[in-house]
Formats: structure tokens, sequence, C-alpha cells
């Protein structure tokens, strides 16, 4: 067998993805929603299931006073049927701050009643504030989330190192924004790049910018090297590739997942892995 070298490529063999992440279950949602499937993209909506319904109004960084609502219960059921709900907290507390059992009910009271309203398990959570330290993410594996995410922008479009503490690309407000969607369309075929933009929708109202958000997923979508998925669905995918298992001399690859995988073998080769299965691998030569 040949010298190879092997790497990850997202569903159907391609070399990118782009995902949102938005907090609270705003009102705003509806705008965003509508936006997303006009384009094709997806979004995780990170919610609070004891404020549901609440309604309020808050003044935005202009003075602009702007309504924070929250959707009911009803309406999120139906909202987000075609994309992701995630946890983010009973109340919005910092998590840090109360003692291990009122952090510990805040997340999974949150999740049992979210999965109680979605039908099925969650994956993702959302730190509240952005705040949280190593007990809070046991928190969070005890109580069966497999991914959270921060609010550190790492300007960059690479794959999470500890999903617990999965920072995004950027903000929606970030300054480079539409340099980072230039740079993420024209990275290297052969590296696997993960775009993530995360915010809240309200924000959107304060700031009068609308446009921005609609500007980036018509730069972004329709592209068939880019994969549109909810980070739980990455999250899935990325542990699958992680789980194949190498025959010792690597000829065989065996995918004891339920997620079909992908990889590149070479420059000119690549490999579907299906779910369950055990595939040989065709001879590669670097």
């Amino acid at each position: 067998m040949g010298k190879r070298f092997d790497s990850l490529l997202f569903p159907e063999g391609k070399c990118r993805a782009f995902t949102l992440s938005y907090d609270d279950g705003v009102v705003q949602d509806r705008r965003l929603v509508r936006l997303c499937e006009q384009y094709g993209v997806k979004c995780t909506f990170n919610l609070n299931s004891a404020v549901l319904g609440y309604k309020a109004q808050a003044k935005a960084p202009g003075k602009r006073e702007i309504d924070i609502s929250k959707v009911d219960r009803d309406e999120a059921r139906e909202l987000y049927r075609s994309h992701e709900i995630g946890g983010h907290g009973l109340y919005h507390s910092d998590l840090t701050a109360p003692g291990t059992p009122y952090a510990m009910y805040e997340i999974l009271e949150d999740k049992r009643q979210l999965e109680e309203l979605r039908g099925d398990t969650l994956r993702m959570f959302a730190y509240p504030f952005g705040v949280y330290n190593e007990q809070v993410k046991e928190l969070l594996k005890t109580a069966g989330y497999r991914g959270a995410r921060t609010v550190k922008s790492t300007h960059s479009f690479a794959l999470p190192e500890d999903p617990l503490a999965w920072d995004p690309t950027c903000h929606h407000n970030d300054e480079k924004l539409f340099e980072l969607a230039e740079q993420f369309l024209h990275t290297p075929a052969f590296r696997p790049a993960l775009f993530y933009v995360w915010g809240h929708a309200y924000e959107f109202d304060g700031e009068d910018n609308w446009q921005r958000i609609e500007e980036l997923l018509q730069k972004v979508s329709g592209n068939d090297t880019v994969w549109y998925a909810a980070n739980g669905e990455i999250l899935d995918y990325l542990q699958a590739y992680q789980r194949l298992e190498y025959s010792a001399d690597g000829t065989m690859i065996r995918n004891p997942s339920s997620c079909d995988v992908w990889i590149r073998t070479s420059f000119e080769n690549t490999e579907y892995l299906p779910a369950g299965a055990l595939t040989k691998i065709r001879d590669t030569v670097l």
C-alpha cells in the first residue's frame, strides 16, 4: 500500500461547514428563522425554559428601546422545528455563582423541560453570559450534554478541541465578520474549515442592522463545498470521525457509529465510510 494521509471531510465530501448559534429565545428569532430557511442554513437556538413567554423591554446601546420578550412554549415548539434547540440555563443564571446543587438544578431542570418541549434529547448548551469553569463543565457532562458554546472569538475556522468549551469563530457584530467570511470561502480544500457565528437576534433590532446577517447569509449560502448544519449535527459528525477504527496496516476502517463519514486519503482520493460498516481503502500514493 502506498503512503497516504487521512483527514476529515464533512458530509458528501465537503471541506467546509457553517453554523449559527443564537441565545435567549427572543421574539426576533422569528425573523432570523425566516432568513435561515430562505438561505438554507441551520441554527442552534439556546433557550431558558423558565422564562419562555416572558414580556420585557430594554434599552439598546444607542438608547433605542427594543422588545426582548421571549417566545412562548407553544410557539417555540413550532418555530424551531427545523433547527436545533440547546440549553441555556433555567433562568439564565451565572452557573459559577451559586452552589453546586443549585447550578445543577439550573442545568438539569432546563434540559428536562426543553426535552419535553422538543420531544428529543439535547446535545448542546450555551453558557449564560459566557461564564463557566471546570466544575460547570463537569455538571454539564453529568447532565448528558456533549457540547457547550462560549463567547470567546477565535477568528479562525478550527474544529473544537474541547466540545464543552467550544469557542465560536466570532459574534455577528465582529468588525472582521465579512473578512472572515471571505477567508472561509477560500480556505484550502484539503483542510476542514468550520465557520461558527453567534449572537442574540434582538441585537439586530438594537443596532438596526438586520442587513448584516442577511448579507452574511447571502455570501456563504448556496455553496456546494459548504455543509450547513446545526451545532449538534457537527458535534455528532466530529465524534463519529473520532471513533473510526483502523486495521494495523491501515487498509481497513470500521465506522462503528450510526453516522456516515467521509475522509480524504490523498489530494485525489475521497473515501465514504458508511455507518456500521467495514470499508476496504483504495491504494493511495502521495
